[in-house]
């Protein structure tokens, strides 16, 4: 008998739907060690739900296991019943029916599922759960089979960290208390950018502190998987942030992954909204395309569709579009696996600091792995969505890095780069964002330097020096959001004409000063595009306070026509002067890549320079 995952319980309130769907005269109780359900006669547990579904099309597609069956932990007299969806329908397929009477905790009840199907007819399984007596108790499931393991696992978990104490420190207990997990093989690697822990702080001897100076995530995550391709012991490896909020049984269904694995393939796991916590923010993503009116994908140079994204997983019909499967470019690092085969081929990340770095990496893991890179359903973390995050910086390293990668991977032509970086430049003097803008003009500059840039200067000054240049203009602050929602608040729509005169005059900031008016506009700026207000609501104005309903802050920026004008020009310039290096630069990153990936050279990086 092999435990193939579990039937996992809510650990707050706020996650629940996630989990399981109960009537109103049901409850669990949170304030348990080990939760339990209590139920009512005629009251139903529905684990039709984004994590406690079988997904059953990508199980039989990626691994060995055709038969499972439940093992439950009951009290009382119940019918339990499982269910069958597709990514056609959404009706309920009855698949297995059992009446089952006088369940004591003590023992399990067994309920056998049929063959999983191996065609386009497989879909999403889930039980249901009817209490037929006067009250009744479910305190456990576990998904089981009895097909032998193909292989065993030893897992290299490897979590970068730069003074993000309480959330690694949870993470980590959090995996080291699971008792599921005491039978498997793996070891944890805290790689300490911030140097802000103590040894001691991780006393278990399946973790590893690493002290390392700040080379960022690239750097820490580059560092950790060194130290554990050293031990030579581990067959896959798990790249996870450090501010994640994690369920443990996501790693144990990894683990369960790869020992039923057909083929190897990468693992994707998907990001959920840390805000809102039953929204599905994205499930991979795409590299250089985006999607047209119809659906189609397209190539669009310098775009980073994410998959998936701002599913309510609380909606069955999320749920079963989760089963049509995209072909993915790349997985964020907050939760991606690899096997150690995978390293051998492709080699080890790129110092990019932060930003791009997973990008780039999953695309030459499509290159080299025949199935590539997977979402599977269920394999998800909680993470701070990117709406939440502006320090300004990252702008850089986004736009630096994807030239970099362009470079290895694509095609991108001159007029292609400048056409993408200009349009982000505008936008953001548009929004009197002067910092943010004159990070594209700061990442295109350095990426003109070549990959010596990189080899010569240390990551840590390199940070430090664009850090600073981030905030030398001050024209923006920080003020409270007093725009909650949407009650109220009146979207003005803008012209056509006034769209053209706001972007011939850079929003009023290449016309006179007496032409400007001393007043502040709120302009919304939502998380989805579509409902995001137009910058040109702010034409000819002196401030613009830009909000997202779902944040306690909006960000005011004030005109500043000099610093507008100054970053235009500064731009303008290094378009013309780049236009003669760009080919012979664009060779040059790509002839580095071995190099880069490479263990000599990171061995080099990663030490101070003398």
């Amino acid at each position: 008998m092999k435990v193939v995952s579990r039937v996992q319980l809510p650990q707050t309130s706020e996650t629940s739907d996630l989990y399981v769907k109960l009537a109103e005269d049901t409850s669990i109780d949170f304030h348990l060690g080990d939760r339990e359900i209590t139920v009512h006669e005629g009251s139903t547990i529905s684990f039709n739900t984004y994590f406690n579904s079988i997904y059953e099309k990508f199980y039989t597609k990626y691994t060995t296991l055709s038969s499972l069956y439940y093992l439950l932990k009951l009290e009382g007299d119940f019918e339990v019943a499982a269910y069958r969806e597709t990514d056609e329908t959404s009706t309920k397929e009855l698949i297995h029916r059992q009446t089952v009477q006088g369940c004591q905790l003590s023992e399990h009840v067994k309920i056998v599922l049929p063959e999983l199907k191996q065609s386009q007819d497989a879909g999403r399984i889930y039980l249901e759960i009817t209490c037929l007596s006067e009250r009744g108790l479910f305190t456990e499931g576990l998904v089981v089979t009895e097909q032998e393991k193909h292989r065993d696992i030893s897992l290299g978990i490897i979590t970068c960290t730069y003074k993000k104490e309480a959330y690694v420190k949870k993470t980590v207990n959090g995996i080291l208390q699971d008792s599921f997990l005491q039978e498997k093989k793996f070891k944890i690697f805290v790689v300490d950018n911030g140097k802000t822990l103590n040894q001691s702080e991780f006393e278990d001897y399946r973790v590893q502190l690493i002290s390392n100076r700040n080379v960022g995530g690239s750097g820490g995550f580059t560092r950790g998987l060194i130290e554990a391709l050293q031990e030579d012991v581990y067959t896959h490896f798990l790249f996870m942030d450090d501010d994640i909020e994690l369920d443990s049984e996501v790693i144990y269904r990894l683990f369960s992954l790869y020992e039923y694995a057909q083929q190897d393939f990468a693992v994707a796991g998907s990001m959920l909204d840390l805000y809102k916590k039953h929204i599905l923010y994205e499930a991979g993503a795409l590299y250089n395309k985006d999607f047209d009116n119809e659906g189609n994908s397209r190539y669009s140079p310098f775009t980073v569709t994410p998959l998936k994204q701002n599913l309510d997983l609380r909606h069955t019909t999320s749920l079963n579009f989760l089963l049509v499967e995209d072909n993915i470019d790349y997985g964020g690092f907050w939760f991606f696996s690899f096997s150690k085969e995978l390293v051998e081929k492709i080699g080890l990340p790129l110092p990019f600091f932060i930003k791009i770095d997973d990008m780039e990496f999953g695309l030459r893991i499509n290159e080299k792995c025949e199935l590539g890179i997977v979402a599977f359903p269920s394999l998800a973390v909680w993470h701070e969505p990117f709406y939440a995050k502006k320090p300004g910086w990252d702008f850089y390293y986004y736009s630096r890095n994807k030239l970099i990668t362009n470079s290895i991977h694509g095609s991108l032509t001159y007029v292609s780069a400048v056409k993408s970086l200009t349009v982000d430049i505008i936008y953001h003097l548009l929004r009197f964002d002067y910092n943010s803008a004159q990070m594209y003009v700061k990442a295109f500059e350095d990426y003109m330097q070549g990959p010596n840039f990189i080899r010569s200067l240390e990551p840590e000054i390199i940070h430090s020096s664009i850090c600073e240049y981030s905030k030398s203009h001050k024209s923006q602050t920080i003020v409270a959001n007093n725009i909650t929602n949407n009650e109220g608040y009146q979207i003005t729509k803008i012209g056509k004409f006034k769209k053209i005169i706001s972007l011939l005059t850079l929003n009023g900031q290449l016309l006179p000063n007496f032409f400007i008016q001393d007043s502040i506009v709120f302009v919304r700026d939502a998380i989805k595009e579509e409902d995001r207000e137009s910058v040109c609501k702010g034409f000819a104005k002196k401030r613009l306070i830009f909000f997202v309903n779902e944040m306690t802050h909006s960000y005011q920026n004030e005109l500043d026509s000099k610093a507008g004008i100054h970053i235009l020009f500064a731009w303008v310039k290094s378009v013309i002067t780049g236009r003669l290096r760009w080919s012979d630069v664009s060779a040059e990153w790509r002839q580095a890549a071995n190099n880069l990936t490479s263990i000599r050279f990171w061995q080099n990086y990663l030490e101070p320079h003398r």
